[in-house]
């Protein structure tokens, strides 16, 4: 979420790309975070059946400045809706982890976003040069460059990609030109039944 601010708001640049998903706790029927209304001025948050939380404490995610929403046992425990809201069976109450206001605002939209048709058409354009930047990443060494100065690490890039390129182009053939390949070794369960003969009859 932190990169996806960053490229919009310091470069105007829409950032695409997954989200990490729901965990698995919190896949079954019931309330997720985007259902709960947030009071971002007095520091408490609303569940969908009316319980206004305490304010809540700050924590940290991931070593960044988060919040911690915890709701009131009393208030969870006689909620009808307690098992599919906070998944436990110990009568605590339901708690939240709120990131600060911006990040959790590009949270919530981008979950929202990429359940859309229109966002996975956009994703799945990602397919085509996602294998190519991990092949200059991994066979190529993109990300290491034993010059100084962006002018000469961009002519690296450049010339990363233009042998990136010569490798494929190796690697393909006019129909029907393909040279022929030595067969593949037999495997040893091949190679058993081959010394194996069965009995007549059997």
């Amino acid at each position: 979420m932190l990169a996806i601010l960053r490229a919009a708001t310091g470069y105007g640049v829409t950032l695409l790309g997954p989200l990490r998903p729901i965990t698995p706790s919190r896949r079954r029927p019931g309330f997720d975070k985007q259902d709960f209304r947030i009071d971002w001025e007095h520091h408490t948050a609303t569940c969908p059946r009316g319980v206004t939380s305490p304010p809540w404490k700050e924590t940290r995610l991931d070593g960044q400045p988060g919040h911690w929403v915890l709701f009131p046992r009393a208030a969870c425990r006689a909620c009808t809706d307690r098992l599919s809201c906070t998944g436990n069976v110990d009568g605590k109450g339901r708690h939240l982890i709120l990131m600060p206001r911006p990040l959790q605002g590009v949270q919530n939209r981008a979950r929202v976003e990429q359940e859309t048709p229109h966002w996975q058409a956009r994703c799945a354009m990602r397919a085509g040069y996602e294998a190519t930047v991990s092949e200059t990443v991994h066979a190529h060494g993109l990300r290491h460059c034993r010059y100084h100065g962006l002018a000469k690490t961009h002519i690296r890039h450049v010339l990363t990609a233009a042998g990136t390129n010569i490798v494929r182009l190796g690697e393909c053939f006019p129909p029907g030109t393909t040279p022929p390949r030595p067969p593949r070794p037999l495997t040893p369960f091949q190679r058993l039944c081959q010394n194996t003969t069965c009995p007549p009859g059997s």
